[in-house]
């Protein structure tokens, strides 16, 4: 397990999407993340208000998908204890709309490397 401190010095930002590396929660940051049975995780693209556009973190897990760059995964435990799950790629992505959220999202399908 790692604290915080050390999640923040190699993700070298306090946004959930970074350039090598993304942070995962249970709902604590706002942000629905969905893990599935089969090891991967839906991840919600970044913007809690209005449709997301394909800008700031979006661009970087697009822009993954795109050249198969493999993204590190640090999923929150509890607080200031963090759990690195290994390299993710991008698999998928979905433009969706949310109808009670009036709104549209990205969610991206992120699968563990093996």
């Amino acid at each position: 397990m790692l604290t915080w401190k050390e999640v923040l010095a190699q993700h070298k930002t306090l946004r959930g999407i970074g350039p090598y590396s993304l942070l995962v929660d249970h709902g604590e940051s706002g942000y629905r993340n969905r893990f599935l049975p089969d090891g991967a995780i839906l991840y919600p693209g970044e913007g809690l208000s209005g449709s997301q556009q394909p800008v700031k973190g979006n661009r970087v897990l697009l822009e993954a998908l795109a050249s198969h760059t493999a993204l590190r995964v640090y999923e929150r435990v509890r607080p200031n204890c963090w759990q690195d799950r290994g390299l993710y790629r991008v698999e998928s992505v979905e433009y969706h709309w949310e109808e009670l959220e009036r709104r549209y999202v990205y969610w991206f399908r992120l699968v563990p490397l093996t």
